[in-house]
């Protein structure tokens, strides 16, 4: 199975640099022994350690995919998503993405996440 990874992660972090208002990419692949039309389902889970141990309510998401054959062969990039909802609550702590395919195998991944800028504020605060 292949990794879990965040382009848009700066040294390993998701910061205010890192653009989250936009939503937090996540790249899963390339996918080598998977078949056309699978279902790749991906999840976010916020969590308010560093740790991924504490869950954050209301930040969890997933989304579904049918897999084609360029996402076999390159990967594919997804957007986790509503600022609001999935991404801002978290502010220092971290998050964890995971996939599995048709329900199966897949892997996860941990990030930590700061979303407060030089002034200790949310990165939509001014």
């Amino acid at each position: 199975m292949s990794d879990v990874t965040f382009p848009g992660a700066i040294n390993g972090v998701i910061s205010c640099r890192s653009q989250p208002m936009n939503g937090v990419k996540v790249r899963v692949g390339p996918l080598p022994e998977t078949q056309i039309g699978a279902i790749l389902q991906l999840s976010w889970q916020g969590y308010s350690d560093r740790n991924g141990q504490t869950p954050i309510p209301g930040t969890s998401t997933s989304l579904n995919h049918l897999l084609t054959q360029d996402d076999i062969d390159k990967g594919l990039d997804k957007t986790i998503g509503d600022w609001l909802e999935h991404i801002k609550p978290i502010k220092v702590g971290s998050a964890r993405a995971s996939y599995t395919i048709n329900g199966a195998g897949g892997k996860t991944a941990l990030i930590d996440v700061i979303l407060l800028n030089t002034s200790n504020e949310s990165c939509d605060e001014a």
